[in-house]
């Protein structure tokens, strides 16, 4: 072939490009072992230390040296204790760590004339219930027997015959059973707004018309009008008796408080 003749052409075959280099492929991140007994072992480490925790606490609430040996009632006189203790459902004997104070006081409130209670444990083997009793303030006629009611005219026992220091209601409309609550509730507030001192002079508390009076025992007639201001009228009253003395009186008026009459 001369100089200057071009070599043919080979047509159809036309010449691919080279391919990009490819840099070094990069290694795969190692993958965490996995090892299936490894942890079946710790889970099983793990219910065997729960299991045994489980045991010593047993062992321990069930222990003979944390028994239940004595149980204290404060508050009420003895022939009321048995009472509160049979209803608190603690006795002696009982794993002392097994008693729910809360719940054990809560059934000693149950009890009609129980107003508060709160249980102690005390360990290693005491437990203490102090008990906040009802107040009486008057009774009422209930056939042949007499209900007790306290200032939230709450009937809180039955019995055959009065209790001392305590005066009658005369006036309740609705009776109830040991647990309810008698009507007017205004009655029995007014004989617990006259205060201990005076309702064990007392003989009767009656509520007639909206004015409350109440009679002494072999003394006057005490008016107190409407029920309000009624306690600082019972100490209006009082000192008005303090100063009569043995003088004999048919009847006491402070429904002004102010200026007290008697006649």
């Amino acid at each position: 072939m001369s100089a200057g003749t071009r070599a043919p052409v080979r047509s159809g075959t036309a010449r691919k490009p080279p391919a990009p280099r490819r840099g070094p492929r990069q290694a795969a991140a190692p993958q965490p072992e996995v090892v299936p007994h490894r942890r079946r072992r710790v889970v099983l480490w793990a219910l065997v230390v729960v299991i045994a925790l489980a045991g010593i606490a047993a062992g321990l609430v069930y222990s003979p040296l944390l028994d239940v040996e004595s149980v204290q009632v404060t508050g009420v006189a003895a022939a009321r204790a048995a009472a509160v203790r049979d209803a608190s459902g603690i006795t002696v004997g009982d794993p002392i760590l097994a008693v729910w104070p809360g719940r054990a006081a809560a059934r000693v409130r149950d009890l009609p004339w129980v107003e508060d209670a709160k249980v102690v444990r005390d360990l290693p083997g005491s437990v203490r219930i102090d008990v906040v009793p009802r107040v009486p303030v008057g009774w009422t006629k209930a056939g042949a027997r007499v209900l007790v009611v306290d200032g939230e005219s709450r009937v809180i026992e039955r019995l055959d015959t009065p209790p001392p220091g305590v005066p009658e209601l005369t006036g309740v409309a609705d009776l109830a059973p040991v647990g309810g609550e008698i009507a007017p509730r205004s009655l029995s507030a007014a004989a617990a707004e006259l205060g201990a001192e005076l309702r064990q002079r007392i003989a009767t508390v009656a509520l007639d018309d909206g004015a409350v009076t109440a009679q002494v025992t072999f003394g006057p007639q005490l008016r107190f009008g409407t029920p309000e201001r009624l306690a600082a009228k019972a100490r209006v009253v009082s000192a008005v008796l303090a100063s009569l003395g043995a003088t004999p009186v048919a009847y006491v008026d402070v429904s002004v408080p102010a200026a007290p009459v008697s006649g």
